[in-house]
């Protein structure tokens, strides 16, 4: 059964907070492992904040979210923005030996999720993100599985 939960916001580093718990209200439901969903909310994290510092520069724009839950346990994460073509062949994680703060969001996002690819769209970046989920079983009133 797909769900859809689409937000949009203005490209604030505070409004990374919403988009957090939108994630984590959202996996909650479907019984993802509270693990899983601080990675998710992380990567979404990073991969939001770069948005914000290297493709709008601090300009107040905005980012449209869209979470959707497909079967079997699929989590798509679409984040577009509209500012200007992202060089894809400059989109890689850093070097791990190269020990300096920040920078590792990419190598974050690619560990979390399964796939990480900008669509081609007409103004602006879609990034997609997809990720499976190992959902634990339901208990019933006895407390079995």
């Amino acid at each position: 059964m797909n769900q859809i939960v689409t937000i949009s916001f203005s490209a604030l580093t505070e409004n990374i907070k919403i988009a957090r718990a939108v994630i984590h209200t959202f996996l909650t439901f479907r019984g993802v492992f509270d693990k899983d969903i601080f990675d998710t909310e992380l990567a979404v994290n990073e991969a939001i904040a770069n948005i914000i510092q290297h493709t709008y520069k601090g300009e107040p724009k905005y980012v449209v979210m869209t979470l959707r839950w497909t079967d079997p346990n699929v989590l798509e994460v679409l984040l577009r923005d509209f500012g200007p073509k992202v060089d894809v062949s400059k989109v890689k994680p850093r070097d791990l030996d190269d020990i300096r703060p920040g920078g590792l969001g990419v190598y974050i996002i690619q560990r979390i999720f399964e796939t990480m690819e900008f669509k081609d769209v007409a103004d602006g970046n879609l990034l997609y993100l997809r990720r499976t989920f190992l959902i634990p079983p339901k208990k019933d009133e006895t407390g079995e599985a």
